[in-house]
């Protein structure tokens, strides 16, 4: 996911994935394999913080 990520937003992949090691340590995405892919997902903390941030 990183390298679709990467393209998405303009970003390299090492920043890419600096930034989603970052939100799995705070607990706000976790991951997933499948296959040779690695998806991630929010969790539900990540979930909140995102309703927060368009409620703001």
């Amino acid at each position: 996911m990183s390298g679709r990520a990467g393209s998405l937003t303009g970003q390299g992949l090492g920043s890419v994935g600096r930034h989603l090691r970052v939100l799995l340590d705070a607990g706000l995405v976790r991951r997933r394999r499948t296959g040779r892919s690695v998806l991630y997902f929010r969790t539900a903390a990540g979930e909140a913080l995102v309703e927060a941030q368009r409620d703001g």
